[in-house]
């Protein structure tokens, strides 16, 4: 089986479309002194994932900023 251009492109375009999601929708953010500690854990989980992901596609597209 081989993969076409326009496959991999297509791939490429959905993980920059889904790295931009997952920027808009869990943006770095700082601490708020009013948040409880569990809170901040929460948020900062859910950037770690977003910063794996991201990680993951620019190591996959060798190097390449998604």
């Amino acid at each position: 089986m081989s993969t076409s251009l326009n496959m991999l492109e297509t791939v490429g375009m959905q993980a920059r479309g889904l790295e931009q999601q997952l920027e808009e929708n869990f943006p770095p953010l700082n601490p708020h002194p009013s948040q409880s500690i569990g809170q901040v854990m929460y948020l900062a989980g859910q950037r770690s994932v977003v910063e794996w992901i991201k990680q993951y596609l620019e190591e996959t597209n060798g190097g390449q900023v998604a």
